[in-house]
Formats: C-alpha cells, structure tokens, sequence
C-alpha cells in the first residue's frame, strides 16, 4: 500500500490576505466602473453611471480610440433608424451635427424610429462621427420613479 503524504493546507487568514492582494491588483474594470464616477463608459458587463445625450457624444469620444478590451459606451436618445436583417437588428440614434451612433443588436423589440431609448453595448469608434456599439442592449428609458 503506498502512503500519499498530505499537502500542508493554508491557514484561512492567509487566504484572505491573499485574496485582497490580488483584488487590489486588478484592472479598475474588475473591481468596477472603466471611468469616472459620472461617465457612460464602464468595463465590459458592467453598467455605466450615467447615460450620454447625443449632444455630449462628440466631446465624449473626441480623442478616443478602439480599445483592446472591451469598454461599453451608453447613450440615451431618439431612434432615427430601426431596422432588421432576420438575423440581427441595428437601431441608429444621434446625427449631424452630433456623432452617429448604432446599436447592433438580435431583436428590434417594437421600438420604432422616433421611440426615447438607451443603447449600452461595447464601444468601437470606426470613424470620427460615426460611434459602433456591438454587441448592444436598447431599452426605453425608466420612468421617474422606477
């Protein structure tokens, strides 16, 4: 019969301080928000603070470039485009004179051009005006008190 010689198992305490080293090591997007408190950008999956008016995107993404990790971008506005291919859905908000912004997404949920909505989805900046949120959620924006 062969004797398996046991693994010394850490103390608890030593887990813990472990575990909190390595916390205070990640990238600011593991632990929460990519940006300022008051920014609609987030790391990817987590929600934005806040959502940008077409009026803010230029001064928002002037400057910023696709990043190698995802970073999500959201932006609350009125739908200029609605429009779906069978497979997936694009729905266009913002233009002249702001950046345009399209969300690419599966379903158009019944929103129809006009419709209030807010896009959150993974930021690409193609062209300078021209804002690619995919994948993308659009939702119509919550009611006072909810």
């Amino acid at each position: 019969m062969t004797k398996i010689s046991s693994v010394p198992r850490p103390r608890p305490g030593i887990l813990i301080a472990l575990l909190l080293a390595a916390a205070a090591g990640l990238p600011s997007g593991a632990r929460g928000q990519e940006g300022a408190e008051d920014s609609p950008f987030a790391d990817a999956d987590m929600p934005p603070p806040r959502q940008a008016r077409c009026s803010e995107v230029a001064g928002l993404i002037a400057g910023r470039e696709t990043e190698q990790k995802r970073v999500d971008f959201s932006v609350t506005g009125a739908l200029a485009l609605v429009h779906s291919d069978g497979a997936l859905a694009y729905l266009g908000l913002c233009g002249a004179p702001d950046p345009k912004v399209l969300c690419v997404t599966y379903q158009t949920n019944g929103l129809q051009v006009g419709d209030e909505v807010v896009v959150t989805g993974g930021f690409a900046k193609p062209e300078p005006d021209f804002v690619l949120l995919d994948p993308c959620m659009a939702s119509r924006p919550e009611e006072p008190g909810e």
